[in-house]
C-alpha cells in the first residue's frame, strides 16, 4: 500500500470518527405518549395523566446516527424539588416509586443518565450538561402535543385516525414535518411516540427528514392512538 493512500484512508478515518462523534447537525425532540407507552411495556408504577413525556433530545446529523459520544459523566439532581420537576415531564415508567433525593441517584436517576450519555454527550462541543437539560425542558414545553392532537375544534377522528391527519394537526401549529414513530400492537399499528426537530442552537424548530414516520406506514395508514391507560 503506497504511503498516499495510507494518509487518504487515514484523513477519512478522522474526518468519519469526527462525524460520528459530536460533529450533529439537528436535535431530535422525542416524546412519549404514555397511554401507549404503557400497553407497549409494563409500567411499574402508577402513571401520570395521560400526556406526553419526554424520552430525550438526541443530536444526530443526517447520514450517521449519533451515539454514546463520549464526554463527562452524568451529574446528579440533588434537591428533591428539582429531581420532583425533572420526573414532571421527564418520567421514568420503569421506577418502582418516584425518584427521592434519599436513594440511590443509579437507580433513581438511572434513565436520566442513560439518555445523557447516549445522546447528550453528542452535543456537549456546544452545550454543557446543565445547558442540555435546560434546553431539553425548554423545547418540550415549546408546543403542548397534547391539546394539539386533541383540539375539540379541529377534532381527529380518534382511536385510529390516519398517519396524515396527526401529521397536518401538529403542522397547522408548528409549520413543520414532524416524525411520528409507532410499534405494532395487536391488529394495526400503534402511535407511541413524536419527535419534533430543532436546529443545532434549538432556537428553531424544523423539518424532521422525510418519510417523517418509523413504522406508521402511509399518509394514508391508520394507527391507534390510545386516549387514557387503560
Amino acid at each position: 500500500m503506497g504511503r498516499s493512500l495510507l494518509i487518504l484512508i487515514l484523513v477519512m478515518f478522522v474526518l468519519n470518527a469526527q462525524k460520528s462523534c459530536g460533529q450533529y447537525e439537528f436535535f431530535r425532540l422525542v416524546t412519549f405518549w404514555g397511554p401507549s407507552f404503557c400497553r407497549m411495556y409494563q409500567c411499574w408504577r402508577e402513571p401520570p395523566v395521560p400526556k406526553f413525556t419526554l424520552h430525550g433530545l438526541w443530536p444526530d446529523n443526517y447520514t450517521r446516527h449519533l451515539y454514546n459520544c463520549g464526554g463527562t459523566r452524568y451529574v446528579p439532581l440533588r434537591s428533591q424539588r428539582s429531581i420532583d420537576a425533572r420526573d414532571d415531564y421527564w418520567y421514568d415508567y420503569f421506577l418502582l416509586y418516584p425518584p427521592s433525593a434519599r436513594g440511590n441517584w443509579r437507580t433513581e436517576q438511572r434513565f436520566w443518565a442513560k439518555e445523557w450519555r447516549n445522546h447528550g454527550t453528542c452535543s456537549e462541543t456546544v452545550f454543557n450538561q446543565q445547558n442540555y437539560f435546560n434546553l431539553a425542558k425548554t423545547l418540550m414545553f415549546m408546543y403542548d402535543l397534547k391539546s394539539i392532537l386533541f383540539n375539540p375544534i379541529n377534532q381527529i377522528p380518534w382511536p385510529w385516525p390516519r398517519v396524515s391527519d396527526v401529521q397536518s394537526a401538529i403542522f397547522r401549529v408548528t409549520r413543520v414535518r414532524t416524525e411520528l414513530r409507532c410499534h405494532y400492537y395487536k391488529n394495526g399499528n400503534m402511535l407511541v411516540e413524536i419527535a419534533l426537530c430543532y436546529d443545532v442552537t434549538g432556537n428553531q424548530v424544523i423539518n424532521c427528514s422525510r418519510p417523517g414516520t418509523v413504522f406508521c406506514g402511509k399518509r394514508s395508514s391508520r394507527i391507534y392512538v390510545p386516549k387514557n391507560f387503560k
